[in-house]
């Protein structure tokens, strides 16, 4: 027999404590979500604000490569390679030999240059030499010459005084001469007479005889002075046409010293070709102009170079960041200005550096056909501005090598 259990019997359960928790701690969680929320906002609020305010005078761009210096080293002369001196990608220094060219026919060409300075130089010695001499020469004629038309003109007067007095005799002998043929001429009249004796006609006759002679030799002397006169005046006329051919002394050294100059400016000459061929001859070693790494080697032994061609590109260390910037972007952009870069190569590094310049004109007016907007459809594109950026306090260690991709950030509030 079934009993039945009065309702006064069944005793009611109160709640479990393990329930009443969970239910409070259910309730109490989005209270406490909202609680933190509302506190994180004005963090969040504060932190967006401080970051826009920090950066709203940055300019950035992912546009951006590492630069540098990359010499193409040409071969200055034309020849054979006798040998190469590098490896690709090697380091060197400014002045280290890369190749070295076949060098026969430069110093066949330095030997025969020398020896015609040599000749040009005897040349000029000698022009030099003749210079001087001729400059002697031409000052002593001048002054024999004058000595011989001074000596002539003496001579003249001389023989014009000689003359002048031989003259002067044979008047006096012609008259000594006629007054001896009067007296003879008398004592012959005296003789026939018998008035005058023999001894004294013949003194008489002796002395008409002796005055002959006398003014026989008085008028021979006479004509030898005149003939004499006339050689004088001869000399002088040669002696003064010598003193005019000589007078000119000053053209004669010119012409001589003339001659010696343009002796030397062949010395001058022979000296640059002699310069000349030993640069030729410096020009087969083909040596680094500068620090870096030779990269890009594009010759061997053997070939054959021509003059301007490039053996490798040296790489210096020398780099700098070129950034392209949106012409939006560099309204406020000046030289001095703090940048900021990672470079992908080296992840996790951030260098620092400052704007060195700005192009003096967007990248595509630098381009091989510049865009004409003028011709053709017009399609606005914004354009970029290459920036420089200097990079400072490189780490030990690292190295940047040019085309590198970079990403780049300038402050421009500075």
């Amino acid at each position: 027999m079934t009993t039945a259990t009065a309702p006064s019997d069944v005793v009611p359960q109160a709640p479990s404590v393990q329930g009443s928790a969970t239910a409070s701690a259910s309730a109490a969680k989005p209270k406490s979500k909202t609680r933190a929320l509302l506190f994180a906002l004005p963090l969040i609020a504060v932190a967006v604000g401080g970051y826009w305010w920090t950066h709203r005078f940055v300019e950035s761009t992912d546009n951006a490569q590492v630069d540098g210096e990359v010499i193409a080293v040409p071969a200055r002369t034309g020849g054979t390679i006798a040998q190469v001196l590098f490896t690709e990608n090697q380091q060197v220094k400014a002045g280290d030999t890369l190749a070295v060219l076949d060098d026969e026919i430069a110093k066949a060409k330095l030997a025969q240059a020398e020896a015609n300075l040599e000749a040009a130089e005897a040349t000029a010695e000698a022009a030099e030499a003749d210079s001087r001499l001729a400059e002697i020469n031409a000052l002593g004629n001048k002054s024999v010459a004058e000595a011989s038309l001074q000596t002539a003109q003496g001579g003249v007067v001389s023989a014009a005084d000689q003359l002048k007095e031989a003259e002067a005799s044979v008047k006096s002998t012609e008259t000594a001469f006629k007054q001896a043929e009067t007296d003879r001429d008398r004592s012959r009249k005296l003789l026939e007479q018998g008035a005058l004796p023999q001894a004294a006609f013949d003194q008489s006759e002796t002395s008409f005889h002796v005055a002959q002679a006398n003014l026989e030799a008085a008028r021979a002397r006479l004509s030898t002075l005149r003939a004499n006169i006339a050689v004088a005046r001869s000399r002088t006329t040669e002696a003064s046409a010598k003193v005019k051919q000589t007078s000119n002394v000053d053209a004669v050294v010119a012409q001589a010293q003339a001659r010696a100059k343009s002796a030397r400016a062949q010395v001058a000459i022979a000296k640059a070709a002699r310069d000349l061929a030993k640069l030729e001859l410096s020009y087969t070693r083909i040596v680094a102009p500068a620090d870096g790494v030779a990269s890009k080697k594009t010759i061997a032994v053997g070939q054959q170079l021509a003059p301007g061609q490039a053996v490798v590109q040296l790489v210096t260390p020398l780099v700098w960041v070129t950034a392209n910037f949106k012409e939006t972007q560099v309204a406020n952009m000046h030289p001095g200005q703090p940048a900021h870069m990672e470079i992908d190569a080296l992840p996790g590094v951030t260098l620092h550096g400052e704007l060195e310049s700005l192009s003096g004109a967007t990248g595509s007016r630098f381009t091989l056909l510049p865009p004409d907007n003028a011709t053709g459809n017009f399609t606005k594109v914004v354009q970029r501005v290459p920036v420089r950026v200097k990079v400072r306090d490189l780490p030990p260690g690292l190295v940047l090598r040019p085309g590198m991709s970079v990403e780049l950030s300038v402050d421009t509030h500075g």
